[in-house]
């Protein structure tokens, strides 16, 4: 049975083993799913791979309920932009860390499709373990980003968290018409967290440019303040793509902040891709 899924070898069409429910190719390349419960199609050279200890802190914070009305949010537009799709829905979760978003949407996307699939990439091996233990029903995979082992449009949905977007490989594995989803840091997004890190800090007016291949839906912003510890709010720095900017004086002088105003500020971005416009 042939399914979505390029060869990460020769890039050729992968089908099915029924016996096996492995993946293998014309040019005879085998895949099979680990005993962990994730595939693994290619490993980047240098992964980004957090600490097993900083991992369970950001777990536990997003499982806590921090960004409940971000999740809200999404599970709300996704639903309404879905309502009318008769088809299954196929769901791509990009870059998806240990699957807490990807399992956010569950809920929604079983209410809208009776036959929808959900699967989670990222290039750090630990993170896709820990997301197959808590949610075995999705598809985990391990992959370089760069190039995805995806069919050209394979995906209804493709969510886009915390991330911003590089290239033409999530258009490219996008069908015509499918929805994408984005969620990106306003400008004062965990600013009394970057003050310790800027000296110049000054507020940025948000700017929302799109791809030509898409055409907007809606955008809403998402902010609210938080009141969390210190360490707290060491954890939601190293979730950003800054965090490297804090070093262990950073790290100290936060320790004896203030963050019990602490502002979370996102835009929510749904678009489609134009069904008359190719990714070239």
């Amino acid at each position: 049975m042939q399914s979505h899924y390029l060869c990460p070898i020769c890039q050729s069409p992968m089908s099915v083993h029924q016996a096996s429910q492995g993946l293998h190719c014309v040019n005879k390349h085998h895949l099979d799913k680990n005993d962990q419960g994730y595939w693994i199609f290619s490993q980047a050279k240098k992964p980004n791979i957090d600490s097993r200890q900083l991992m369970r802190a950001k777990r536990f914070l997003l499982e806590s309920g921090v960004f409940a009305p971000v999740v809200e949010a999404l599970n709300q537009y996704v639903a309404s932009a879905l309502a009318s799709s008769p088809e299954p829905i196929n769901h791509l979760d990009f870059d998806c860390g240990e699957g807490f978003y990807l399992r956010a949407l569950t809920s929604s996307l079983q209410h809208l499709s009776n036959g929808f699939t959900q699967t989670g990439i990222g290039e750090a091996e630990n993170a896709l373990f820990a997301a197959a233990k808590s949610h075995a029903d999705a598809t985990y995979i391990v992959s370089q980003l760069k190039q995805l082992p995806f069919a050209d449009a394979s995906f209804d949905l493709i969510t886009l968290i915390d991330k911003p977007l590089k290239g033409k490989e999530l258009l490219r594995v996008l069908k015509p018409g499918g929805l994408f989803v984005q969620l990106a840091p306003g400008p004062r997004h965990l600013w009394q967290v970057k003050e310790f890190l800027y000296s110049d800090l000054t507020e940025k007016k948000a700017e929302l440019t799109l791809p030509k291949q898409l055409a907007l839906v809606t955008q809403q912003r998402i902010s609210f303040t938080l009141d969390v510890t210190p360490e707290d709010a060491i954890t939601l720095l190293e979730m950003t793509p800054y965090a490297w900017r804090a070093g262990d004086k950073q790290k100290r002088q936060m320790l004896t902040g203030d963050f019990s105003k602490l502002e979370i500020d996102f835009y929510l971005t749904l678009s489609t891709k134009l069904i008359d416009d190719k990714v070239n």
